[in-house]
């Protein structure tokens, strides 16, 4: 059942819901084509998903409304397909698009903190905790993935666990928001 600040905000639980489903078809278009396209495609679903926790946690902590949330939204994911141009190698996340993923998911967990340290929470934090435990496992499994830790005829695939892992991440962290209640 959703909480009370979820339904709060018009459109944004109905708008989670896509875009963690567009994960699922975008990883598909790249593993399967294995095409520039499909990457692109693949990124984007992950901006879309960083940008709406970016998002999300901004608008509870500047106590907002949905037209401000859909515009940071739409702002942030911007952000990152311009930052994703970017066609230089960083080390540890190879490229521009993959650190803009995580500086966002990043700001979205330090403003979590500090709606948190704000006041009570009103949300079941086991779940953020979770999220964040799920998605710094992948991307440890991830790394570790990209450096011969990957045997093509093993049943056991990283970048597989590094899917199933952020898969659990986003629905923990949709438990996470339908958890909290309006205070």
């Amino acid at each position: 059942m959703l909480g009370d600040v979820l339904p709060r905000l018009p459109g944004t639980a109905t708008g989670l819901a896509c875009l963690v489903v567009l994960l699922g078809p975008a990883s598909a278009a790249m593993h399967a084509t294995q095409s520039s396209l499909g990457g692109y495609l693949d990124l984007t679903s992950m901006y879309l998903v960083a940008g709406f926790a970016a998002a999300y946690a901004t608008t509870r902590w500047r106590r907002r409304g949905a037209v401000f949330f859909w515009q940071v939204f739409l702002s942030l994911v911007v952000a990152c397909e311009l930052v994703g141009l970017w066609e230089g190698e960083i080390p540890v996340v190879h490229i521009a698009g993959n650190l803009a993923f995580g500086l966002l998911l990043a700001y979205a967990v330090v403003v979590e903190v500090r709606l948190w340290r704000r006041g009570p929470s009103r949300a079941d934090l086991r779940y953020g905790a979770a999220a964040l435990a799920s998605i710094l496992v992948a991307f440890t499994i991830w790394n570790l993935s990209q450096h011969g830790w990957c045997d093509p005829h093993s049943l056991f695939q990283g970048h597989a666990v590094w899917h199933l892992l952020g898969a659990l991440a986003a629905y923990l962290l949709f438990r996470l928001y339908a958890s909290e209640k309006a205070g």
